[in-house]
């Protein structure tokens, strides 16, 4: 009897080893098509670049990784909860806008934006994330703005590890109905919808 005991007792052990096992390959498991570890490349080398493995900050929950023709995208990724700007950023928000608007042709009158002093924190728009150098991950926003009846995508860059940011000196104005400026449009649509103009 105590010889089964002991039996039944190894085979209990045995089956719950396998399982623990099946479930850490599960668990560790990467998502399809995409192998463990993440390797990325960053801007600072280019999209061709050597790689490096920025493994931890898919683990760590910050960033979730994205597909290009069914493989992971090396290059571009997404953070899984974006920075949320506040009435204290506004200040710098403004003050991006009127440096912006400075070097658009033809010129914009800035002393609009000056004098009202809009509040542009609703107006910004995360939109993807990147490497800017191996485990210096960087955030990309967008602050869309209307002035008068010309309409401006702003890039701002927030850096991932300590949260500062910087306006990128990238301004386009949408200007168009074409299938590349239509969903800035669309976006700005939604905004005077929202009453954030």
């Amino acid at each position: 009897m105590a010889f089964l005991q002991s039996r039944n007792l190894k085979n209990v052990l045995i089956a719950l080893l396998i399982a623990a096992s099946l479930g850490g390959n599960y668990l560790y498991a990467a998502p399809e098509g995409m192998s463990a570890p993440f390797m990325m490349t960053s801007r600072a080398t280019g999209t061709n670049g050597p790689k490096f493995d920025a493994t931890k900050w898919f683990e760590n929950g910050m960033y979730a990784p994205q597909e290009f023709d069914s493989k992971l995208n090396p290059y571009i990724m997404t953070r899984n909860e974006p920075f949320v700007f506040k009435a204290k950023d506004n200040q710098f928000l403004v003050q991006v806008a009127i440096e912006a608007l400075d070097d658009v042709q033809p010129q914009v009158n800035t002393r609009i934006v000056w004098n009202a002093w809009p509040v542009l924190t609703k107006r910004v728009r995360y939109s993807h994330s990147f490497f800017m150098a191996p485990d210096k991950p960087a955030d990309v926003y967008k602050l869309y703005l209307q002035v008068s009846y010309r309409r401006f995508v702003i890039d701002l860059q927030l850096e991932g590890d300590d949260g500062n940011i910087t306006y990128t000196g990238e301004t386009q104005e949408v200007t168009s109905t074409d299938p590349e400026e239509e969903e800035h449009n669309n976006t700005f649509d939604e905004m005077d919808d929202a009453g954030t103009r």
